[in-house]
Order: structure tokens, then C-alpha cells, then sequence
């Protein structure tokens, strides 16, 4: 697999251990994700890992899938099969970029093949899984956030009135597919739905949103004919686009016509109201921001906002 841009990493951070150093692993990821920190750890994957051929797939996790590699090194470490066919993705992939991307984390001092004195590392015996996190945090902040979903969108889920750990699950999984489709746009395809879901109606939700085709015509920029030809290619990410004619405005001259959006995320087993969750991040992902600043995280897909931990208050109103 090519390189990823610095930008487009599905994880922050992930992570590389041996079985018998889980239990501190653990509760490291388990603070990383409560810190809005896109961490892969294998519990956390194990619908996603299930029937896949883990040897390749696990060699593009840690070779080209997070912006970095923590690795909890001890005698167990060096020991362990799967650590070393991890250790050595990684490895690769530092080699190729020379420049840091594996951290190690040391419990004890045990020598590991490949990875030099020289580096630097942290010494993990006496911090707890809490300061250690911290640490990390620190590292991988300072960053815009590009194409980002908070690992946990508290934010999103009390909009949505989600309270049910299995409906999060499934409304996370319906928020990464909409994430999925707009990284598949091209920027002008995106510009017509930020603005779309931003000036539309929600009185239909969870149906549809509307929108009159003049009022986005206006807060586009694009003309009527190119609105028109973009929302036509874009059924095939799941957004379904209807024409009718606009009849809530009374008593006004000519002739004015409504657009209407349904967005699905392709998932027949899926929930009924995925164009509610679309709407509910787009307008999520704006929170506290000023115009300028809100269409700056939307071009960049940063819905840092969604979550409480990540949320950053706009001050330039």
C-alpha cells in the first residue's frame, strides 16, 4: 500500500504489546479514547478483525494506518510472534519516512531486535496507565485534525438523545460512513452539501432536509445548472436528491422550487434516520465556531466538536 498523506491517518496512535502486558495496555487506550485520541487497540476491533487475514492486515495497521506507533516494550514483548511481525511494519515504515514515528514505552530494559539505544523512549514502571496517556496526548496534539471523528462523539449522542451503548455503536457506524462519503467527494461536491445541510429545513427529519434551490444557489455561489449536475452525481455515496415545487412560500411572485435531500449509508440493516445524523454533524461539527472558522473545519472533515473532550470554543465571533 502507497504512503498516507500526514494528514488522512485513521489512527492517531496504535498500539503494539505483548498479551501479558494487556491489563496496563488496556487501560492506557481506555484513557486515550475518553481524550478524544483515534487509538488502535485490538478489543476495540474485533467485529472489524473477524475473518480477515490478520497478518496482512495488521501489517498495514502498523505500517501505514496511524500517525504513531507506542510500543510496551518488556521481556514478554520480545518474546511474542505477532509483536515482532508488528514491530517490523513499523519498523519498515520508519525507515522509509526517516523520522520518529515509533515511540517506544518501556516497562523494563529488555533489548529489542532492530530498535536502538539512540531512540528515545519513556520509562512506563512506576506511571500509571492515566500519566502515561497524558503523554501521549501531548504528542500527538498540536495538529489540525483532518478527515477526524472523536472515537467518542459525546456531543453527537446527546443531540441524537442516544442513550443505549447499542445504539451509540450504531450511530457511530453510520457517522463513520458519512465521514466515508464526503473523503470521497470532490471539493465543490462538498461545499454543495455543507451548505445544503447548513441552510436547509430540518422540519422533516428525520426524513429529509429542504432547501430552495435560489436560497442555495446564493449561499453556494454556484449557479442553479451547476447545483443541479453536482447533486446528480452523487447517489451513488447514498444521497438521494428530489425536485418539487416550493409551496411555503404564499403570495409571491414566480415560480420558486425546492430541493430535497435524503442521505443513506448504504446499509440495509442500517437505522432510519441516517439524514438526521448527517445533519445533526454537520451542524455539530460548526459549534461555537464563527462562519469563517466553521467552514474551515468542514473542508478539513474535523468534527472535533462533536465530542467534549476535543471540543475547541471559537473566539473570533
Amino acid at each position: 500500500m502507497s504512503k498516507r498523506d500526514e494528514s488522512d491517518f485513521e489512527y492517531d496512535v496504535c498500539l503494539s504489546f505483548a498479551g501479558e502486558d494487556r491489563k496496563y495496555v488496556r487501560k492506557v487506550a481506555d484513557e486515550l479514547r475518553t481524550k478524544g485520541i483515534r487509538v488502535f487497540y485490538d478489543e476495540y476491533e474485533e467485529v472489524s478483525l473477524w475473518g480477515k487475514d490478520l497478518y496482512e492486515h495488521l501489517d498495514d495497521i502498523y505500517k501505514n494506518s496511524a500517525r504513531y506507533c507506542v510500543l510496551f516494550v518488556s521481556k514478554h514483548y520480545a518474546e511474542r510472534l505477532w509483536t515482532n511481525h508488528e514491530r517490523k511494519s513499523a519498523q519498515e515504515r520508519a525507515f522509509k519516512e526517516n523520522k520518529e514515528y515509533m515511540l517506544p514505552a518501556r516497562f523494563d530494559k529488555t533489548p529489542i531486535p532492530g530498535l536502538r539505544d539512540t531512540v528515545g523512549y519513556i520509562s512506563i514502571k512506576d506511571k500509571t496507565a492515566k500519566d502515561f496517556a497524558n503523554i501521549i496526548r501531548e504528542k500527538v496534539g498540536g495538529h489540525y485534525k483532518t478527515n477526524y471523528l472523536p472515537p467518542i462523539p459525546d456531543r453527537l449522542y446527546e443531540e441524537l438523545e442516544v442513550q443505549d451503548e447499542e445504539e451509540k455503536e450504531e450511530v457511530f457506524s453510520v457517522a463513520h460512513r458519512f465521514l466515508d462519503s464526503l473523503k470521497r467527494m470532490s471539493e465543490e461536491e462538498r461545499e454543495i452539501i455543507f451548505h445544503f445541510f447548513l441552510e436547509a429545513c430540518p422540519a422533516e427529519l428525520p426524513d429529509n432536509v429542504h432547501i430552495n434551490i435560489d436560497l442555495l444557489r446564493r449561499a453556494s455561489g454556484f449557479t442553479q445548472a451547476k447545483i443541479m449536475r453536482i447533486l446528480a452525481n452523487l447517489r451513488s455515496l447514498g444521497f438521494y436528491i428530489l425536485l418539487r415545487e416550493d409551496h411555503e412560500t404564499e403570495g409571491h411572485i414566480g415560480k420558486d422550487e425546492m430541493l430535497v435531500l435524503e442521505w443513506s449509508d448504504m446499509n440495509p440493516e442500517g437505522l432510519e434516520w441516517s439524514t438526521r445524523i448527517a445533519h445533526a454533524m454537520i451542524h455539530g461539527a460548526t459549534y461555537g465556531y464563527c462562519d469563517v472558522h466553521a467552514m474551515v473545519a468542514l473542508r478539513k472533515l474535523d468534527f472535533s466538536q462533536l465530542a467534549e473532550s476535543t471540543t475547541v470554543i471559537d473566539h473570533h465571533e
